[in-house]
């Protein structure tokens, strides 16, 4: 069942019915997207499909939302920090509770607060998903993660990462914005309205911020082997968006590639292509 992170405006979990639950997969939308347009088709086929229909039960699913348009990427990752921190390994009890405010008779009666959760959780496995520029703000949210000693944040380490055409090698506007972006005249003007944007600024610095975190991301595997070093990526063919860059001396992404999606459809489940499914469950049997 849904319940809605009012702490985090916009961010919601779909909660697994089973007490036993020790798995939390968190979604990252990209740049203009948000918790539930981006993701729809996770959240509508989780009940449809039978091969993962026993994985579904024992896992809750996180879909936070952040500014992707009007705030740096650092000022994201400092975001999905303080949602990551909140909900995993153990989800803090004050974000679930939910308040029952009965109907009152000639006497007062005390408003009820219950937990939305059917029991107390502590997350052993945690997956990281990341759709365009959310794959760069993981992966930066990793490495600040690392770096920062302020607080224990090893358990991030420890998770698997997929994205779905990540934005790690710079990015280019889609959808409606990239056909008027083809225009002469016009294309001027789109082009101005999206370099005054702090998100599209960053995911165009290859030099100063998509390349250093690449190269650090490289130290850190060969330093560390962190599993959350280490991507399951799908890209597609036909994506005219993001560039899907070269992998470094010590990569340990897995690349697959798939026909007929674009930049937008790959994070798109359905019936007919469950791939994206299918890569964060084998992400998942990767970390046991």
């Amino acid at each position: 069942h849904v319940h809605y992170l009012e702490a985090f405006p916009g961010s919601f979990v779909l909660i697994a019915p089973t007490k036993q639950t020790t798995r939390a997969v968190v979604f990252v939308h990209g740049f203009g997207g948000d918790s539930c347009g981006t993701w729809s088709h996770f959240q509508m086929l989780i009940d449809e499909l039978d091969e993962f229909r026993a994985w579904f039960s024992t896992t809750d699913l996180f879909f936070f939302q952040y500014k992707s348009v009007w705030e740096r990427i650092d000022s994201s990752v400092d975001r999905v920090l303080r949602f990551l921190d909140a909900m995993v390994p153990r989800p803090e009890e004050e974000h679930f509770l939910v308040v029952l405010n009965p109907i009152l008779s000639e006497e007062t009666i005390e408003m009820v607060r219950l937990s939305a959760l059917p029991a107390s959780r502590v997350y052993e496995e945690l997956i990281l998903v990341g759709h365009s520029e959310g794959g760069v703000v993981i992966r930066k949210a990793i490495l600040d993660a690392n770096s920062d000693k302020r607080c224990d944040r090893s358990f991030l380490l420890g998770a698997g990462i997929t994205l779905f055409a990540p934005a790690l090698f710079g990015y280019k506007p889609s959808g409606l914005l990239g056909t008027l972006a083809t225009f002469p005249g016009i294309g001027k003007v789109v082009d101005s309205f999206l370099s005054a944007t702090p998100a599209y600024q960053d995911l165009n610095d290859v030099d100063g911020l998509l390349r250093p975190i690449q190269e650090e991301t490289e130290r850190l595997a060969a330093e560390k082997a962190y599993p959350a070093c280490a991507a399951r990526i799908l890209w597609s063919r036909q994506d005219h968006v993001v560039k899907p860059g070269k992998d470094g001396k010590y990569r340990k992404d897995t690349r697959d590639y798939v026909e007929g999606h674009s930049h937008t459809s790959i994070c798109k489940p359905n019936l007919n292509f469950t791939d994206p499914i299918s890569l964060i469950v084998s992400m998942s049997e990767a970390l046991q």
